[in-house]
Formats: C-alpha cells, structure tokens, sequence
C-alpha cells in the first residue's frame, strides 16, 4: 500500500519543523514561553510577526503544531542506549578507532626502545665512572710511591753529604765537632728508621666485567676493595710525614754542620794567617785567646761565638797590617820634616808629634793612630811650604772684626781677617784653635787678635779707596811651623764671626 505525501502537506510539515527550529535555537524567550505554557497567543503572535518580517505567512495550524512539537519535543534525536548501539557506534568509527590503536601501539614500541636505549646509555656512564674512580684511586697510589721513592733520594743525598762534611771535620781536628757529627747520625739514623716504615708497595684496584676487585685478589671487590686501598694510602701518607720531617730534621742538622766545619777551617786558616803575619807579643797574645775561644765555641756547638772568634783573628791579622803600613808613614814623615830643615822650638814641637804619633801607633787604637798620623802629616806639609798671612781684600768678605772682652782695656777685642796663601796665590787649610771656644778647626780663613792701633790703621786704608793697599802682616818660611807677623799680634785667633 503506498501512501503519497502532497506538495501542501510536505510545505506544511517543514514549516512546522521550522516552526520548532525558531523556537529551538533563534530566540531563547520564545523558547521558553512555549515550553512553559504560559501566553500562547502571545508567542503565535510573535512568530506570525517574525515570518511575515521574512514575506512568510504561516497558518494559525502551522504554528500550534510548531508551538505542540516543541513543548513535546518532538524533532529532538536521542542516541540509543545498550550493548548493542555500542557496537554500533564502534562499527562506524572504526577506522578512527584503528588508527587510535595503532598510534598507541607505535607509542609503546617507541617508549620500549627508547627506555632500553636509556638504560644502556646509563650503564655505559656509571661504567666509565667507575673506570675513572678506580684510575684516580690507584693515581693516588702511585703518587705516594713517588713521594716515597724522592724522599728516599733526597735521604742518600743528605747522607753523601754528611760523609762528606766528617771527613772536612776530622781532617785538622777529629774531636773538636765530634758532638756535631754524633747528633747528626743520630738524625740520620732516625730518617731512615722512618722512611723504613712506609710500605714498599701499595694494593691497588681493577675493574673487569663491571666489577671493582683488588689488582691481587680478585674475591676482595667492591667497596671492600676501596676500603682497603684508601685505608693503604691513608697510613702510607702518615708515614710519609713523619719521615719527611726527620729527613727536613737531617737536612737543619746537616745545614748546621756545614756551616760549623767552615767556621772551623776558617778558624784555623786564621790562626796560620795570624802566625805567618810575624805579629808583636801584644798582637800574638790576642790571637791566642781568640783562637782558643773559637775552639771551645765549636766544641759546644756555639757557632756564633766561633764566627766571633774567627773575625777577631782576621782584624787582628788586618790590624798588625795596618799598624805595619803606619809605622812605614810615620818614619816616611819623620824624614820629610826634617828634611825641612825645621830647628828650634819648632823642632821640638815637631819631635813631640812624632812621638806622639808612635806611642799611639804601640799602644792606642788604630784610629787613634791613624788621627795622630793624619796630624804628624799636616805638619809636615806645613813646614815644606812658605806662606803668606794677607788680610782679606775682597768685596764680600769683611776685612776686620771686633768682639766685646770686659777684660781688655776698652771692653773690646780687635781682629784682622786674614788667609794663609802658598806660592800659587791660593789659601792654605790651617788648623787653628779658635780662642772662645778652644776648639781646633781646619780652615782657609781666620782671625788674628792685633791691638787696636793697627786695627784703625788697616781700617783708614781700606776707608781711603776701598782697597787695602799694605794687606801682607805675616810670613812662614819653609821649615817652620809659625809665621813671623810684620805687625803686632796678640797671638790668639778666631774662626767664626
């Protein structure tokens, strides 16, 4: 039987379902009045309104059986339920499904393979840390054999040496550093007592088959092997200490002992200098007591005293050389002034400073000695000279100078300055005693007390032109000490004014 839809009624049912659609989704107030009941001729009026706005007119008919379906709703699809709508669903979505599966499937083979690649790359990491742990623990090992083995060196070096400075010791004097050398073999014996006691070898580690075993005992592995490796390197260190400081002991001891043999060759390279110097009673017993000084100093390991003791006989040789070359001098000066011809009072005066000169030279100091040639040679130099005392004739130096003295006649002390010049025209360096303060000075320029008379009258020269016409007031001939003045003098002088 077949049933056949017209054009009016298909037009009128999809009017209808537009009907729903506008009341379904378009207008959300329209909706809800025709869902709840409430104005129905209301919302017919508003849709008739909204179709007519779109040249659409909809029958009253039309718009009760939208306005029915919808409060009915009807035109809303409801998926099926159960088993075998499930099924269903699968079945249409099955190659979404596959693909989905397979996705998960090539994930997990990936995360398989990338975890096995992950757990080898581990294992070949901690493989090479364990590898570089045990290189660096059996480094460790050799670093202390080459400790040891320098350390060994340096003690044969040390004890060359030693046999070397007992035989420079003992060769002039067995028994004067005899306590020296005993305390040094007592160190020496003490250093190779201690290095004795470090381990000649040290057990080290192996790695095979990723296992960490004793080099020598292979069931001895892991960290019982690391154990006794660092407990081997830990007490092979101690000893090494304590065997480094007796060899650093050794080493002061022996430094010590070289310095005492020195000191002790020198001593005695002195002493055959002080005998060979052909030195006076005084000088010999000097160096004698040095000498025996020297030789209880060492004996008893005073170095210092010892090298105290050594100087003394080297400045006692220097001296006895020094004496020596002035004794030469002062006969040498002796000859020279009285090559000049000196005599008189002046000859005594010089006869008086060469045995002052000599008595100094026995008996005084050196530089007493030498102070007192320096004088007798002054001297001399004075007598072979002929001078001539000229007061001072130049702008910038004062002609004359007057002092105040209560005890002169008019309260005053009246001096003409005055130079020494030799046969060159230059000023000769005196040693003159100033007579205020009764020092001596060596100058080229002084003083002479001259009464007041030639005072004025050397003032009225040099008042007339500015120039002193008569300035020569005294001569010291060759071989005297003393000038001879042409004017009156009262003898004393003065350096400073």
């Amino acid at each position: 039987m077949t049933s056949t839809t017209s054009p009016e009624q298909l037009n009128a049912a999809l009017l209808t379902m537009d009907v729903v659609d506008q009341l379904r989704y378009r207008d959300a107030e329209l909706k809800a009045l025709a869902e709840n009941g409430h104005d129905r001729l209301a919302v017919k009026q508003r849709l008739a309104a909204l179709y007519r706005a779109q040249g659409i007119n909809v029958s009253d008919q039309i718009l009760d059986a939208g306005i029915a379906a919808q409060r009915e709703r009807r035109y809303v699809y409801v998926a099926p339920t159960g088993w075998k709508a499930w099924l269903a669903g699968g079945w249409v979505a099955r190659r979404r499904v596959f693909t989905r599966l397979l996705l998960v499937l090539l994930a997990g083979v990936v995360m398989l393979v990338l975890a096995g690649g992950w757990a080898v790359a581990t294992r070949a990491v901690k493989e090479n840390q364990a590898v570089q742990f045990v290189g660096t623990i059996n480094q460790q090992v050799a670093d202390v054999g080459t400790r040891g083995g320098a350390l060994a060196a340096r003690l044969r070096t040390l004890e060359a040496s030693l046999d070397r400075l007992q035989a420079r010791a003992t060769t002039a004097h067995p028994d004067r550093l005899a306590a020296m050398l005993a305390h040094a073999r007592t160190l020496q014996h003490e250093a190779r007592q201690a290095l004795a006691a470090v381990p000649a070898t040290l057990p080290t580690l192996a790695r095979d088959n990723a296992v960490t075993h004793l080099r020598d005992a292979a069931d001895t592995r892991d960290q019982q092997a690391v154990a006794v490796v660092r407990d081997g390197i830990i007490a092979a260190k101690k000893q090494l200490g304590v065997a480094d400081t007796s060899v650093t002991a050794l080493a002061d001891g022996l430094a010590t002992l070289a310095t005492a043999v020195d000191t002790s060759e020198q001593l005695e390279a002195a002493l055959q200098a002080a005998r060979a110097a052909g030195l006076g009673p005084d000088a010999v017993r000097l160096y004698q007591r040095a000498h025996a000084a020297g030789d209880a100093a060492l004996r008893i390991g005073q170095l210092a005293e010892a090298s105290a003791a050594v100087q003394t006989l080297r400045q006692t040789v220097l001296d006895a050389g020094k004496r020596a070359a002035l004794g030469d001098a002062l006969a040498q000066l002796r000859s020279d002034g009285l090559a000049s011809g000196v005599s008189g009072a002046d000859k005594r005066q010089f006869d008086a400073a060469v045995q002052r000169a000599e008595t100094t030279l026995r008996a005084g100091s050196l530089a007493d000695a030498g102070d007192a040639q320096q004088t007798l040679a002054n001297m001399v130099e004075l007598l072979r000279e002929r001078l001539e005392y000229r007061i001072v004739n130049r702008g910038d130096t004062r002609s004359g100078v007057w002092r105040y003295n209560e005890n002169a006649a008019d309260g005053r002390n009246y001096y003409l300055v005055a130079e020494a010049l030799d046969d060159r025209g230059q000023a000769a360096l005196l040693d003159i005693r100033n007579e205020e303060t009764g020092t001596r000075t060596f100058t080229s320029t002084f003083a002479v007390r001259v009464p007041q008379a030639v005072y004025d009258r050397v003032a009225a020269d040099k008042q007339d032109n500015g120039l002193i016409e008569d300035d020569l007031i005294g001569v010291k001939e060759r071989g005297r000490l003393s000038p001879t003045f042409s004017v009156p003098v009262a003898g004393g002088y003065i350096t400073e004014w």
